[in-house]
């Protein structure tokens, strides 16, 4: 007889099509006793062995992108706090960003300024390529601002001004040709402009205007032993016109004076209201205290002062020169040790000159 044979669950009440309930029976179910999981015996199993990804070209530049990013991110890190470290050093910007213990709203002529000036020519300061050779160098060698000759010490002016006076005697000579943009580059990039005007020393106005000047025994403008002529102190007319100076290169952007050439020689000096005190009280007095006006002791150091067991340095200067001394330093050599003996030995304010 024939078997017969069940294609169908028909009996069973189910269909081959009919949905899975439940869920799949697991290894550990019989060792599930009341809700709580129980296998002393797991670590019998086998442990499955993880594939190993294959060496393909997609995943060696994947890891060579990721690598890369991360390299990238650490240069960019010590990048960005070596920069900083270095601004911090050189960049001490001598204005009222650079106050020592100063408030903000201070006055300027009140603050104390901590200028490592570069001296250079006043035609430097064009606006232009000249000007961008004065950036280079200001920076390379540290230095946070840089000085120039407003007034020189014969008289003539080193920018173009528009007062009569300058225009009369013709005291313009060698001028910076854009004093008002090579100030404003300047600052972009933290160095301070700071203008020298040597004040009395004078041999173009006395010479044209002998009312203008320190009178001699003869009548005639008095002059020194090197044959120099200077602005009366006690002249409305003189003061006036270093007033003007220094208010129309302030109009410029320039806000630090160095003035020189405030002193009239020993012989003739006592009969005359001369000096710094004076003088700066009259200017601050007359165009505000938005200007700092510092007073020039000059200085020349030897070929030897960069030396290591000289004291040339040390003996000469000094860091007590008060909120408006400055030193004028002439010096030939090497700049960058010079300045490094300086920054040594306490100076924080000069000018150095070859």
């Amino acid at each position: 007889m024939k078997k017969k044979r069940f294609y169908k669950n028909v009996p069973r009440n189910q269909t081959w099509t009919e949905a899975e309930q439940g869920r799949q029976i697991d290894f550990a179910d019989k060792y599930d006793e009341g809700g709580i999981y129980s296998d002393k015996f797991d670590y019998l199993r086998p442990e499955t062995k993880k594939k190993k990804k294959k060496l393909t070209p997609q995943n060696v530049r994947r890891f060579f992108k990721k690598a890369g990013v991360v390299l990238l991110c650490v240069a960019v890190f010590c990048a960005g706090y070596t920069c900083m470290d270095v601004y911090m050093i050189r960049k001490g910007m001598p204005d009222r960003s650079a106050l020592q213990g100063e408030a903000p709203d201070s006055a300027l002529n009140e603050i104390s300024l901590g200028l490592s000036a570069e001296y250079i020519e006043s035609v430097s300061l064009d606006g232009s390529v000249m000007l961008d050779a004065v950036l280079s160098q200001a920076e390379t060698e540290g230095c946070n601002s840089v000085a120039f000759d407003i007034k020189r010490s014969e008289g003539s002016l080193g920018y173009r001004s528009e007062l009569s006076v300058a225009d009369a005697y013709g005291t313009v000579a060698f001028p910076s040709e854009n004093l008002k943009a090579s100030v404003e580059k300047l600052m972009k990039s933290d160095i301070l402009t700071v203008g020298i005007v040597c004040c009395y020393m004078d041999n173009i106005v006395p010479a044209n205007d002998a009312s203008s000047a320190v009178p001699g025994s003869g009548g005639e403008p008095y002059r020194d032993t090197a044959g120099n002529m200077y602005l009366n102190p006690d002249s409305q007319y003189a003061y006036t016109y270093i007033k003007d100076i220094i208010s129309e290169t302030y109009a410029m952007g320039v806000t630090v004076f160095v003035l020189t050439g405030v002193d009239l020689p020993d012989e003739v000096s006592d009969g005359y209201n001369d000096g710094f005190e004076s003088l700066a009280q009259r200017l601050y007095s007359d165009i505000g205290n938005d200007i700092k006006l510092l007073r020039a002791v000059n200085v020349r150091l030897g070929e030897n002062a960069v030396l290591d067991d000289s004291t040339e340095i040390a003996d000469k200067l000094s860091d007590d020169l008060g909120d408006d001394g400055i030193y004028f330093i002439s010096a030939s050599g090497d700049r960058a040790l010079i300045k490094e003996k300086l920054e040594e030995s306490g100076v924080s304010r000069y000018i150095l000159a070859d």
